[in-house]
């Protein structure tokens, strides 16, 4: 091959790197990171989509959106929208480190992205802060914004116990599980050290496997970085997302991407046909395929066996329904027969309108009225 064959074919595979690389699509990130399953088949699922930087993806079209429940096309529809047009409250939970080693700086700084984080939420979101020891200790819980004392928060003292990041993580996870607000977040802002929990990492795992709570993982770095992969794996495996703050000072950075990841994402209600409810673990797989991007998320859930099947409870509240309507018109019937027998019939006083018995000459309401007044009414009904 010559010099000038060789220069073309460099060229032309040049021009043929270029044009593949046109041709691919922009990875995004697509995290289902809580499935709402209580009512199966109708399940409820969040998703959130980051573009290659972290960014949330906003105003997908819903036709993008593809589902598959166990590697099988789902066969139900879905309803998609952004959930910043529903007006749902959120119930969020963080979990901060206050051990000793914490003393200073970084308290200070997490205590500080703390009360941004609470001037960001919604009048209807609540919020429950606890701190990291011997077990989870709650500043206060369930609080709405405008009811927080910000001063637990600016004056949460150094705990002395050991940090024992399993058994407050799972302590958080089982009171945030109790409550009834659908859309809920755990936060944890830790780097990743646990020292002598009860329950093991395992034991975690089981209960983030139970829970449809995600944990979003701020890490920061104290002494080192070896725990941070814990905090990672536990939001990845819950269905959140782990930020790693690279400096102290980035901690209430880390919060706000992760406010932005949870509100920003999308609402999906989804019917799931052909699939018994059977109290067992399914697969829901969501892929979103676009001009220029594309990315996949999966999460399990349990498809929860209702004691009661759906028509059963349309049946049952269709029956009260008509229940309470047979009282209504029983009563009324009652008392029109009841009338009836005292004599009662349409017969009105031409003064006060009120009904007569056929057999009273005048109206014993009337009577007793003053003289001014049941000449008013007189008058008035001319």
């Amino acid at each position: 091959m010559n010099r000038k064959s060789f220069i073309c074919a460099a060229a032309c595979l040049l021009v043929a790197s270029a044009v593949l690389s046109a041709q691919e699509k922009a990875r995004l990130t697509i995290r289902l990171d809580q499935i709402i399953s209580r009512d199966f088949p109708d399940i409820t699922a969040y998703a959130a989509v980051e573009n290659d930087k972290g960014d949330p993806v906003a105003g997908l079209s819903p036709g993008l959106f593809k589902f598959r429940v166990d590697s099988l096309e789902a066969e139900g529809e879905a309803n998609i929208a952004p959930f910043s047009m529903r007006e749902e409250p959120i119930d969020y939970s963080i979990l901060f480190s206050a051990g000793g080693v914490m003393e200073g700086e970084p308290l200070e700084l997490q205590k500080t992205a703390i009360l941004r984080f609470i001037d960001g939420l919604k009048d209807e979101d609540t919020l429950s802060v606890y701190t990291i020891g011997e077990d989870a200790a709650a500043l206060f819980e369930e609080q709405k914004k405008a009811d927080v004392d910000t001063a637990l928060v600016g004056g949460a003292p150094v705990t002395l116990g050991q940090p024992r990041l399993y058994d407050s993580l799972i302590t958080v996870l089982r009171r945030a599980a109790r409550r009834t607000t659908r859309r809920k977040a755990l936060i944890v802002i830790s780097d990743g050290r646990d020292q002598g929990s009860r329950f093991s990492k395992e034991q975690l795992d089981a209960v983030l496997s139970e829970s449809e709570l995600p944990v979003y993982a701020a890490g920061i770095r104290v002494l080192n970085t070896q725990s941070l992969s814990v905090l990672n794996e536990t939001a990845d495996r819950s269905g959140g997302a782990y930020i790693y703050a690279r400096s102290l000072k980035d901690i209430p950075d880390s919060l706000n991407k992760i406010h932005r990841a949870i509100t920003q994402c999308y609402v999906i209600a989804l019917e799931v046909k052909g699939l018994a409810a059977d109290d067992l673990p399914h697969t829901l797989e969501l892929t979103i395929n676009e001009r220029d991007a594309q990315g996949k998320g999966s999460k399990t859930f349990t498809a929860v066996k209702n004691p009661l099947p759906r028509w059963v409870k349309w049946a049952a509240a269709g029956g009260a329904l008509m229940f309470i309507v047979c009282i209504i018109v029983l009563h009324i019937v009652f008392r029109i027969r009841k009338r009836k027998r005292m004599g009662i019939t349409r017969r009105r006083c031409p003064v006060c309108k009120r009904r007569m018995k056929d057999s009273w000459d005048e109206c014993p309401f009337c009577k007793y009225l003053p003289p001014k007044k049941r000449k008013s009414k007189e008058v008035k009904n001319g």
